[in-house]
């Protein structure tokens, strides 16, 4: 009998890479939790692909995996934290792909948005398949490490299973009514174009979308959207970062960066999502 592999995807823009800052984890957390963090988690690996950033592979999740030259780090760091406590023993897969800036109304597109692209505003990404190639440049990023990650488990003799899609994205198609109000129909193509390739790998998935920030313009528009698809969607969740208390109005000092949530907060973003994951 084959092991399963449980897969986590975390994908999404800037604040799915992570712009939490390691030097002020030691404000919110123990010394010991800090150098947990920094040790990483042996039986939570990622293979992710973040700006500069690629592993190439699965490594332990650790920090420093969002940019480099930053001493930053993302939710990842919270998933890790809180499945390895829960599950122990059990070897989890995850699979991150995120790059700042990036929307849905361009980078990603996928193929179901017909009509909706053109090569010389989206790029195309350089898989095989003609399908990846009409989606824009970061979905088919995505598509590429699935593939790689599926590949590497098939090879290690383990039996794939996508147990989660955490998406944390909508901060850039928040700033024009035109983006926002194709939001809803893109995300849905989204996951509808996943699942008409990964399906045998996404039965028992779970869809995990995290609500944006409050100082992006039509940051309630997008948010409507998102707790309203939660709620008609079978296995889909949503989460209010808002009502949660996520923060961005801390951290670095002097200038904050109020685009991205505080170190604290972006370890709590990854527990938020870790609590709706079920293995």
């Amino acid at each position: 009998m084959m092991k399963k592999a449980k897969i986590i995807i975390l994908a999404g823009q800037s604040n799915a890479v992570g712009v939490g800052h390691i030097k002020y984890l030691d404000r919110h957390f123990s010394a010991e939790k800090v150098e947990e963090f920094e040790k990483g988690y042996d039986n939570i690996l990622m293979n992710y692909y973040s700006h500069d950033m690629k592993s190439n592979g699965f490594v332990k999740t650790t920090l420093n995996c969002a940019e480099k030259g930053k001493d930053t780090f993302g939710p990842e760091i919270g998933i890790a934290d809180y499945l390895s406590e829960k599950h122990p023993d059990e070897k989890i897969f995850i699979v991150k792909c995120a790059v700042g800036g990036t929307n849905i109304f361009h980078d990603w597109l996928s193929p179901s948005n017909k009509g909706e692209y053109n090569k010389e505003s989206f790029g195309f990404g350089d898989a095989e398949s003609e399908f990846f190639r009409k989606g824009g440049w970061h979905f088919n990023e995505l598509i590429k490490i699935l593939e790689e990650s599926i590949s590497i488990l098939e090879n290690q003799g383990y039996e794939p299973e996508i147990r989660a899609f955490c998406w944390m994205q909508g901060e850039s198609d928040a700033l024009e009514i035109d983006t926002v109000e194709k939001y809803g129909e893109r995300y849905e193509n989204l996951l509808k174009d996943l699942n008409e390739v990964y399906g045998k790998y996404m039965e028992n998935c779970r869809y995990i979308d995290a609500g944006i920030s409050e100082i992006w313009q039509y940051y309630r528009e997008i948010n409507a959207y998102k707790e309203k698809h939660a709620k008609e969607t079978p296995h889909s969740f949503y989460i209010d970062t808002i009502a949660q208390g996520l923060t961005t109005s801390k951290e670095p000092e002097p200038e904050v960066d109020i685009a991205h949530y505080d170190s604290d907060c972006t370890i709590k973003l990854g527990y938020l999502f870790a609590e709706k994951i079920e293995l």
